[in-house]
């Protein structure tokens, strides 16, 4: 090849290597917005997610709030319907323990508006995560590890959460 040959061989290649940069620059502003725009929409699915958490979580820790307020309120009243259910063993005039019946409907209806269950019967089978065993006894009439005699009602808010371990006697 002789020199000029060369020379416009690479005039050439020069001027093809000057329109593909001139292509690359002219794609390059499209390209540039469409990773603008693929990086501006993840950064919205990601903050969409993270609020989409957040209002979750939210929601959970206000009905904990909500029942632990509740189970609080119930717990501190108990003592009241105790009472109410040992004057009621006592034996006095039948007007008395007709009212005291009628006072106690009120507090059970009120337990029940909040799903609030009493439980705890003898015979039941012994549950430590339910129970408080104060006591053991013996009955013949009850197999090993039963509730002999409920010294004092437990309280479930819903299906889990207990407000208050029933006390019990339990069986050998």
């Amino acid at each position: 090849m002789s020199l000029n040959e060369e020379m416009i061989n690479q005039q050439g290649e020069a001027q093809e290597a000057e329109e593909n940069e001139a292509q690359q620059a002219e794609l390059s502003p499209i390209q540039e917005l469409e990773e603008k725009l693929a990086e501006t929409e993840d950064r919205y699915k990601r903050v969409l997610a993270e609020y989409q958490n957040f209002r979750t979580r939210s929601q959970k820790e206000r009905e904990a709030m909500y029942l632990d307020n509740v189970a609080s309120t119930v717990n501190g009243f108990l003592p009241v319907i105790d009472t109410l259910e040992r004057a009621m063993l006592q034996e006095t005039d039948e007007r008395f323990k007709k009212s005291i019946e009628m006072i106690i409907k009120q507090y059970t209806d009120c337990l029940d508006h909040f799903n609030v269950k009493a439980y705890a019967e003898r015979g039941d089978m012994f549950d430590p995560n339910l129970h408080n065993a104060v006591m053991m006894c013996d009955d013949d009439e009850l197999e090993s590890g039963a509730i002999a005699e409920v010294l004092l009602k437990g309280y479930i808010l819903g299906d889990k959460r207990v407000v208050r371990h029933a006390m019990v006697r339990v069986a050998n």
